[in-house]
């Protein structure tokens, strides 16, 4: 962050970082990230350890580092992660972590003979830990038996050169991650799929705004369908707060059980999601099939059969206005799921309250997004209303299903709403470039969607942080 906050186009995203709720979010989480190598390891928590670590994780916010991973075939994994500090903040990061370390492994660090790094020996995978200082760099390896690339980091500062050809980018952010091969590196104990892809992103400032670009290449050419663009337009009002178009996802979805299982008939190609301003339940999807009305009817069966609790307030029926399901009994909301033909056209038609359409949406107005062939997903939002749309969803969708509410007077609920008058329009659109190839584009205010924030949200706010989210491991509403 002090590398960003001197560049010109962050002044935006500056405004919003110094705000005193994403102050006190912000040191929440450094505490909470404080205590997480006791609870990833599952060890018993050393208060006095993790004090030591909590000034160190200041420094990863607010100082320029790289971390970098690599692993050669049949080799074991090297990591290295190194930061740009002064000498009073490396001489800090010297003694500390070496106590950290001492705690989380039982063994204790053997200072180098020039006294500005040390080594630690332990007899589980990685089996060597090491500190080290290059010219205004401390570089912390993990390696079995000896780390290479801690010397080629070492090397490359000694000549002058930054550890991490990203850092003579402008980006803000830079990752280059083959996540498939991240698991056997680490010795996680855990296998990704072989079609895992290869992800390229960077993050820069733009004007006002963030923008983030990103590349997914693929070990095989993707199975694309990629069917017409089929917009009912005339369900949907020209107000919008939010647009969102996806396609291409019929194979996917066609294989996976969590379809499969409802066995309510086929996938459809695409999806359309929209949501107006104003009423915080103004959110609608359609989807065309050509068996609409059947696969509606077969999915209220279904929902009927398996009606979730709902505390007695209200539950989900089938409807006498229409072929579907509606929802009564509480106030502001009334969720639909229907059939429903425009022109020749049949569509799976849902949202949070019946809306009348005053002023349909012109096609004109998505003729250039219509008119890319290549496009796969598109999402275009004003991101401060949909904040709070999401945020109210994402409790009544709590609610209804017994799981507990995110805590308006916690910090992340009360960044989420001092940051909502702050947020702009946001743009992305993801492209299939190449047969194995998708790329993504996004300029917006902080990086972050509306359900991407309230996500985010969800994250920091959970009790064993940063494993899991608050909605699920955090204790459930009493019953009345």
């Amino acid at each position: 962050m002090k590398e960003i906050s001197s560049g010109t186009d962050a002044a935006s995203l500056m405004r919003i970082w110094n705000l005193p709720e994403s102050q006190k979010l912000e040191l929440q989480t450094l505490d909470k990230s404080s205590f997480a190598p006791w609870l990833l390891l599952h060890r018993n928590l050393d208060t006095n350890a993790a004090a030591l670590l909590r000034p160190l994780l200041d420094d990863v916010v607010s100082r320029e580092s790289c971390l970098e991973i690599q692993c050669a075939s049949n080799q074991p994994g090297e990591l290295v992660f190194a930061i740009r500090l002064d000498d009073q903040r490396a001489a800090l990061w010297q003694t500390n972590l070496a106590r950290v370390l001492e705690s989380l492994t039982g063994s204790q660090p053997v200072p180098a003979l020039n006294n500005d790094s040390w080594s630690l020996k332990k007899h589980h995978v990685p089996n060597l830990i090491e500190l080290a200082r290059a010219g205004k760099w401390t570089l912390l390896g993990a390696a079995e038996d000896h780390n290479n690339l801690l010397d080629e980091f070492r090397s490359q500062i000694q000549q002058g050169q930054p550890p991490s050809a990203a850092a003579n980018t402008n980006d803000w952010l830079a990752a280059d991650v083959d996540l498939s091969q991240v698991s056997a590196a680490l010795a996680l104990g855990w296998k990704l799929s072989a079609d895992t892809p290869r992800v390229s992103l960077a993050v820069a400032g733009a004007g006002t705004n963030v923008l983030s670009q990103a590349t997914a290449d693929f070990p095989q050419p993707l199975a694309l369908d990629l069917q017409p663009w089929n917009i009912p337009t005339n369900l949907i009002d020209e107000k919008l707060s939010s647009f969102t178009l996806i396609r291409g996802f019929r194979p996917w979805l066609a294989s996976s059980p969590g379809w499969t299982n409802l066995q309510i008939g086929a996938p459809p190609d695409q999806i359309c999601f929209w949501a107006l301003p104003g009423m915080l339940m103004q959110s609608y999807f359609t989807a065309p099939s050509v068996e609409a009305s059947n696969e509606v009817s077969r999915l209220t069966d279904w929902v009927l059969q398996n009606q979730f609790p709902t505390n007695g307030l209200a539950k989900f029926g089938k409807s006498a206005a229409f072929n579907g399901l509606d929802w009564k009994g509480l106030p502001f909301m009334s969720p639909f799921l229907q059939s429903i033909a425009v022109g020749n056209q049949s569509y799976i038609y849902g949202g949070g309250m019946p809306n009348a359409v005053f002023q349909p949406l012109s096609i004109k107005v998505l003729q250039i997004t219509l008119s890319q062939t290549n496009l796969l997903y598109h999402d275009s939002e004003i991101t401060g209303p949909r904040i709070e749309q999401w945020l109210y969803m994402g409790q009544f969708a709590r609610l209804v299903s017994h799981k507990a509410q995110l805590p308006f007077s916690s910090p992340a609920a009360l960044w989420l709403k001092a940051i909502s008058p702050q947020l702009g329009m946001s743009l992305t659109d993801i492209s299939q470039t190449g047969s194995n190839q998708l790329t993504f584009s996004r300029e917006s205010s902080i990086g972050f969607t509306g359900i991407e924030l309230n996500l985010l949200a969800d994250w920091l706010e959970s009790p064993q942080f940063p494993v899991g989210l608050h909605t699920f491991p955090a204790s459930p509403p009493k019953q009345q």
